[in-house]
């Protein structure tokens, strides 16, 4: 029931072309126009895969599987969970006299929870006290990561929305060319994403840990009589 595996990916697909529109350099380049719309949307999602009950291996092999080690108990089951975080975006380009202008239309993030992989001991029949007893509690740290995958995108979409970190029509990148722009708007998003990313993973690590601390584990063998 040592369960923790997480594994992150942060990815900036862009769609759209570089124009040839005139584009004369705003008025104080870096700094928002007072009282102009950003023109871009937000939007954060979050997804997450059926749970997978594995009933194929023995107890001393889930216990040599990553995560499984680190208790003074030993190992009846174990939950492997990973994350993602993908970022869509839509841009568009303006080429002027003398630089590139680069801005969002759309800023689009999907949290994922993309794999939710429960182990049993098949020394455990399906139906049998001690089967039940460790699905109830892998469970648990599947439920875990779903709630914090939702309350992470909403806190995203929050940091989106109150940002001035994010470029607009009337506050756009200034670069010499198309890739130097792009790599630009990449930066501005991980300045916003990056570190509520860095503390979810802190946080999903110390929720998963605290249940298997030892008062939720001993409850768990506590339910039976016949533990391997």
């Amino acid at each position: 029931m040592r369960a923790r595996a997480l594994a992150a990916a942060l990815l900036l697909s862009a769609a759209c072309a570089p124009s040839t529109l005139e584009l004369p350099a705003p008025e104080t380049p870096g700094r928002p126009v007072p009282g102009r719309s950003r023109f871009h949307r937000f939007k954060v999602q979050t997804t997450a895969v059926p749970s997978e009950l594995r009933h194929d291996l023995s107890r001393e092999e889930i216990s040599r599987l990553p995560g499984a080690a680190g208790s003074d108990l030993k190992t009846q089951g174990l939950t492997t969970i990973k994350h993602s975080l993908a970022t869509h975006t839509r841009f568009s380009t303006a080429k002027g006299t003398k630089a590139v202008y680069a801005w969002f239309d759309d800023v689009i993030l999907e949290v994922a929870v993309s794999s939710d992989i429960i182990h049993i001991p098949r020394e455990y029949a399906p139906g049998s006290c001690e089967h039940q007893a460790v699905l109830e509690h892998e469970r648990g740290h599947g439920r875990v990561a779903r709630e914090l995958a939702v309350a992470l995108a909403g806190r995203l979409e929050r940091a989106l929305m109150a940002s001035d970190h994010i470029p607009t029509r009337f506050d756009p990148v200034v670069a010499a060319d198309f890739a130097t722009a792009a790599e630009h708007l990449k930066e501005d998003v991980a300045k916003v994403v990056d570190p509520i990313y860095d503390r979810f993973e802190a946080e999903h690590k110390a929720a998963q840990e605290k249940l298997d601390r030892p008062d939720p584990y001993d409850a768990v063998y506590r339910k039976c009589t016949g533990w391997k």
